[in-house]
C-alpha cells in the first residue's frame, strides 16, 4: 500500500479516536473511568495523527519530531489503559501523586531520548515512510517491556474483577478485556513485523478498533455508567452517617459512620444497641431542637447540635409503589471543620471590610491634607486652582462670583520683633477669623506667607465689599498676646467680581491683586474694589491705635 493511502488510513483512525474520546468525555460526570478513557483516546489520536503526517508529508521536520511524539502518545495510552482498569474495578480509586510521578518517569525519559539527536538511535532509527530501514534501539526494547508490564497489571485487575462481578457489570468488564486483548495482540504483531525494518506500525489501528468496540459498548451496554454495588460496599464504607427510620421515627438501620457520630454526639449511649430505639431518644432533644430552629433548604439542614459540632443533614422520604410512607433516610455529614473555616473567612471578611473603611478614611484624609495648608488649616493654592474655575463654570446659575485678596499689614514687623513662632500664631488667628467669616459654598485659601484669598460665589460687588469690611473689622479688633504684650494687626483687602471686572480665573485673581495693591498703597487697613467703581466702593478705615504695631 502506498504512503498516501497509509496517511489517509491513519488520519481516519485519528478522527475516529477523537470522536470516541469526546463521547467518553461527555460521560465524565458518571464515573472517573470516562476521564481515563478519553485520555487514552487522545493518546491514540495523537499516535495516529503523527503516523498520518509521517506518511503524508514526510518532511525532515516531521521525521525529527515523530519519535518524541510517538513516545509521548504511547506513554499516554499505556497510562490511560492502566487508569481505566483501576477506576472500572474500583470507582473510589484515585491515583496518588507519587504514583503519577513514578508512572511519568518512563515516558518522559523516552521522549527526551527520542528528541535528542545523540540518543535518538537508542529508541528508533530510520522511517519506513522515508524509504529507510527501521531499527529499534535498546531503549525501545526496555520501553516495550515496561509497557507490557503495566498493561498486564491493568488486565490482571480487570480479570480479578470480572471473576467476582455479576450481571451487566460482568458483561462490561468482558467487553473491556476483549477489546484490550485485540489491541495488545495487534501491538505485538506490529512490533514483530517491524523487526526486519520493513513493516508498518499498525498498532494505532488496533487501538481504534478497540475504541469502536468501546463506543458501541458506551451506547448499547451502558459502559462507564455507575453500577449498583452491594450495601456493604457502599453504605457501610461511605464516610457519611446513614440512618434509616420507619414512619414512627424508630431507627431501623445505621451504618458504622452513623454509630460513631451518635456516640460522639451522645457519649452516654455507651455500647447500647441503637436499632429499634426512637430517633429522639438516640439523637437527643438538644440536637432535635437545634434542627427544628433551622429551615430546610433544598432538602438539607445545617445546625450546631453540640458545641463545635456542626452537622449537614439531608432528609429523603421513602415510599412504596402505592405511595405509602416507608420511612426516611437521613444522610448526615460532619461539617464542623468547614463551618469553622467559613466562620474564619467571615471574620477575615469583616476585618478586611473594616480595614477598607479605615483605608478609605485615611485616603480621604490624605486627599484633604493635600489641599490644606498645614499651618492654618485653610485650603491651599492647589485647591484654589480646582474650585475657582468650577465656581466660574457655575456662575450662569449663581449670578456673580466675588474674590477677596487679603494681606496682613506689616507682617514682617511681627516676625522681626517677636519671632516666626509668634508670626505663625498671628497667621493662625487671622485664618480662624477668615474661616469663621465664610458661609456654605464659600472658600478661604492661604496663598502663602501672609496672603489669603476668599471666594464668594453668588456675591455681587457691594455684598463682597461689605463682607470684606466685616472681616477687616474683626481682624483689627482681635488682640494677640505676643511675649506678654497685647498686639493688634490689620489687613488690606482687594475685591474683584466676575463678570463685572474679569471673566477668567487668572484675570479675576489679577484684578483682585491690583485692588489689594491699591489698598496697601493708599494707607493699608482698608478695602478697595476693582474696576470703574473703585472710587465709590473704596472704604478707608478710621485711624486705630496699636500698642505694638502701626497699621
Amino acid at each position: 500500500m502506498t504512503s498516501q493511502r497509509w496517511a489517509v488510513l491513519f488520519a481516519c483512525a485519528a478522527v475516529i479516536a477523537v470522536v470516541v474520546g469526546v463521547l467518553a468525555w461527555r460521560r465524565r460526570d458518571r464515573t472517573p473511568a470516562a476521564i481515563a478513557f478519553a485520555g487514552t483516546m487522545a493518546g491514540v489520536a495523537t499516535w495516529s495523527g503523527a503516523d498520518a503526517l509521517l506518511f503524508g508529508i514526510g518532511s525532515e521536520l516531521v521525521r525529527r519530531a515523530y519519535p518524541p511524539v510517538l513516545m509521548a502518545a504511547v506513554g499516554v495510552v499505556v497510562a490511560g489503559t492502566y487508569a481505566i482498569a483501576r477506576t472500572v474495578t474500583d470507582p473510589s480509586w484515585r491515583p496518588a501523586r507519587r504514583g503519577v510521578a513514578l508512572m511519568a518517569v518512563e515516558p518522559v525519559v523516552m521522549v527526551v531520548l527520542a528528541a535528542l539527536p545523540a540518543t535518538r538511535d537508542l529508541v528508533i532509527a530510520g522511517h519506513l515512510a522515508a524509504g529507510e530501514r527501521v531499527t529499534f534501539g535498546a531503549a525501545f526494547a526496555v520501553h516495550s517491556l515496561y509497557s507490557y508490564v503495566v498493561v498486564g497489571a491493568a488486565y490482571l485487575h480487570l480479570l480479578r474483577r470480572w471473576r467476582s462481578a455479576a450481571g451487566v457489570f460482568r458483561s462490561q468488564i468482558a467487553v473491556l478485556l476483549g477489546a484490550a486483548v485485540v489491541s495488545t495482540v495487534g501491538n505485538v504483531v506490529a512490533v514483530v513485523s517491524q523487526l526486519d525494518g520493513q513493516g508498518v506500525d499498525v498498532t494505532p489501528l488496533f487501538f481504534v478498533a478497540t475504541g469502536l468496540v468501546h463506543c458501541w459498548a458506551l451506547l448499547r451496554l451502558g459502559l462507564l455508567r455507575l453500577v449498583p454495588v452491594a450495601r456493604d460496599q457502599v453504605v457501610d464504607t461511605v464516610p457519611d452517617a446513614v440512618l434509616v427510620v420507619d414512619p414512627h421515627e424508630v431507627l431501623i438501620d445505621v451504618n458504622p459512620a452513623a454509630r460513631r457520630m451518635l456516640r460522639r454526639l451522645r457519649p452516654e449511649l455507651g455500647d447500647r444497641e441503637l436499632i429499634g430505639r426512637p430517633l429522639p431518644e438516640i439523637a437527643g432533644q438538644r440536637a432535635l431542637a437545634a434542627l427544628g430552629q433551622i429551615e430546610r433548604q433544598d432538602g438539607r439542614r445545617v445546625a450546631e447540635v453540640a458545641p463545635g459540632l456542626w452537622l449537614d443533614i439531608r432528609d429523603t422520604a421513602v415510599g412504596d409503589s402505592r405511595g405509602r410512607s416507608l420511612g426516611r433516610i437521613l444522610v448526615v455529614r460532619d461539617v464542623s471543620e468547614q463551618q469553622a473555616r467559613q466562620e474564619a473567612v467571615e471574620t477575615l471578611n469583616r476585618q478586611l471590610a473594616e480595614q477598607v473603611r479605615v483605608i478609605d478614611r485615611l485616603r480621604a484624609e490624605l486627599a484633604e491634607d493635600a489641599v490644606r495648608d498645614p499651618l492654618t488649616g485653610l485650603h491651599n493654592r492647589r485647591h484654589l486652582d480646582e474650585v475657582l474655575p468650577a465656581d466660574l463654570d457655575r456662575r450662569p446659575r449663581d449670578g456673580r462670583v466675588a474674590v477677596l485678596a487679603v494681606d496682613i499689614d506689616h507682617f514682617k514687623t511681627v516676625n522681626d520683633r517677636f519671632g516666626h513662632g509668634a508670626g505663625d500664631r498671628v497667621l493662625t488667628a487671622v485664618a480662624r477669623l477668615l474661616q469663621a467669616a465664610v458661609r456654605d459654598g464659600d472658600t478661604a485659601v492661604r496663598l502663602g506667607g501672609e496672603e489669603f484669598l476668599v471666594i464668594l460665589p453668588g456675591a455681587g460687588r457691594e455684598q463682597a465689599v461689605a463682607r470684606a469690611e466685616q472681616i477687616r473689622r474683626d481682624v483689627a479688633a482681635a488682640v494677640h498676646l505676643l511675649d506678654g504684650e497685647a498686639v493688634r494687626v490689620t489687613i488690606s483687602a482687594g475685591v474683584a467680581v466676575c463678570p463685572d471686572d474679569e471673566g477668567t480665573a487668572a484675570a479675576l485673581l489679577e484684578a483682585a491683586d491690583r485692588a489689594l495693591y491699591t489698598a496697601k498703597a493708599t494707607g493699608r487697613n482698608r478695602v478697595v474694589a476693582s474696576g470703574a467703581l473703585l472710587r465709590d466702593v473704596s472704604l478707608a478705615a478710621p485711624a486705630m491705635s496699636q500698642p505694638a504695631l502701626g497699621s
